[in-house]
């Protein structure tokens, strides 16, 4: 048979495909034509910037062990090379039918860049028939596309069009190209009205509300709570999302961040790499200082500038795409991303150059990404309960929630490397090291901005304070 219930034969419009995605939440997509030699066996390139990829797909990145091969040509034996795994890759059929792929990937050849995907075969084992090679070879000149919508929380739901009509190949012709490709298209679906959902939600249940502090539990009780983030479980209890339900606080897709200070934590991931990653005892001994006989570490660690407190300095560095004997030179927030991701990393240098602590691209990807795409942060004041039966009852404290939000869209890894390098967003690290009382241990890298209204422009290319 020359084709099977994952191939879309005959599809008359892009309006067609877009009806079939929009019902699945897709609010873009993404379309290839595909070249004779795209099938399941050789790699389909895609784009070669895979933090662009990153702020519209759900992703992990991670290091595949270097290659043993000696067979491949240009293959370079014992590098390791970066994948970028889909945390949610469906196929959908004909049938309007869900087919998870669970190992579809996007491995990322940092030397050229590019960013070819694989590994289409669902958990069934069925895969689109003209993605086959057979198919390929029997019929080198079928026209086909590969298109992969994109919901607001990251999920790809893709579909492969055979033969389609004349109408779609001009409609495809004529549509925009992807950011930064000349290679892949874009088609929008609609606006989400995932924004207004929330705006909505938000003016009905914390704008200018004075709140009793709280959490909501899983199993749907409002629970008293006192601790130092009571600000961002009232606010997740009032909009229905219950404590370890989301460590993010997301909701429709939006990422929420509900502060009492402009100066605020974007986000804390730990270093992989350097001295830190190798062995934080003998990391917090050399580059900490000994408070009541514990080690501590912290200050403000910005790009360029060594810091007082612990003698380091943050840089960021990377493999420029022009330096064939591929050493180690700071990031230039004047060349494109995409020509600098090669051993793009954060570090931590002493004064004899010694790495002390450093982020990988992959931890840096891996914490910036879609979700972050579009967030609402909210502000709030705590304070003091004294209505007596609620603080009775456990709850002593309050939150007032302001009845403005800013609310921010279209980041990127590149807005964030350039924001760390510029000092905009700082390390503010608050390690502690108790070799007497292990249990006292913690590891803590805080990444921070001064402050929000001012700062997030930096951030995100779309900043708009809204009132509620």
């Amino acid at each position: 048979m020359m084709y099977n219930k994952l191939d879309h034969v005959g599809v008359s419009s892009l309006s067609e495909l877009s009806a079939k995605l929009e019902k699945y939440g897709c609010d873009r997509i993404l379309i290839k034509k595909l070249v004779k030699n795209n099938n399941d066996k050789n790699q389909v390139y895609f784009h070669h910037d895979a933090s662009l990829l990153n702020s519209i797909f759900d992703l992990t990145f991670h290091n595949r062990e270097p290659s043993t091969s000696k067979k491949k040509k240009g293959r370079i034996k014992g590098r390791s090379i970066t994948e970028a795994i889909f945390n949610s890759y469906s196929w959908l059929s004909v049938d309007d039918e869900l087919h998870q792929v669970p190992h579809c990937k996007g491995i990322l050849y940092l030397q050229y860049p590019e960013v070819r995907l694989s590994g289409f075969s669902a958990e069934s084992g069925l895969m689109p028939e003209s993605m086959s090679v057979a198919f390929t070879k029997q019929y080198p000149d079928k026209h086909r596309y590969l298109a992969i919508g994109a919901t607001p929380e990251g999920a790809a739901i893709a579909v492969i069009l055979a033969e389609p009509s004349e109408d779609f190949h001009k409609g495809f012709d004529n549509l925009p190209y992807m950011e930064n490709s000349k290679i892949c298209k874009k088609y929008e679906i609609k606006k989400s009205d995932s924004s207004q959902k929330l705006k909505r939600l938000l003016q009905k249940r914390i704008s200018g509300r004075d709140i009793k502090g709280c959490r909501l539990s899983t199993s749907g009780e409002t629970l008293p709570f006192t601790g130092t983030q009571v600000h961002g479980y009232t606010l997740e209890h009032e909009l229905g999302i219950a404590t370890n339900a989301s460590k993010d606080g997301d909701i429709f897709g939006i990422e929420l961040k509900c502060f009492t200070s402009p100066k605020l934590t974007l986000f804390t991931p730990e270093p992989d790499g350097g001295l830190y990653a190798k062995n934080f005892p003998e990391f917090m001994c050399k580059y900490g200082y000994l408070k009541n006989e514990v080690y501590r570490l912290s200050g403000l660690h910005r790009a360029g500038q060594v810091c007082e407190k612990s003698n380091l300095t943050l840089q960021v560095v990377c493999t420029h795409k022009s330096d064939v004997d591929e050493r180690l030179g700071f990031y230039n927030p004047k060349l494109p991303l995409s020509h600098q991701m090669k051993n793009l990393q954060v570090v931590l240098c002493d004064d004899d150059g010694e790495v002390a602590a450093s982020w990988s691209m992959n931890r840096l990807l891996n914490n910036w990404g879609v979700k972050h795409n579009e967030a609402v942060y909210v502000p709030a004041r705590v304070s003091d309960n004294h209505i007596q039966a609620e603080v009775e009852a456990g709850f002593t404290r309050r939150v007032w929630f302001g009845d403005k939000v800013l609310w921010c869209k279209k980041t990127s890894l590149e807005l964030m490397i350039k924001a760390i390098a510029s000092g905009v967003i700082f390390l503010d690290p608050a390690p502690k090291y108790d070799a007497d009382n292990p249990r006292n241990n913690k590891r803590r890298s805080q990444w921070r901005i001064n402050n929000i209204y001012r700062d997030s422009k930096f951030l995100y290319r779309q900043v708009e304070e809204v009132e509620l």
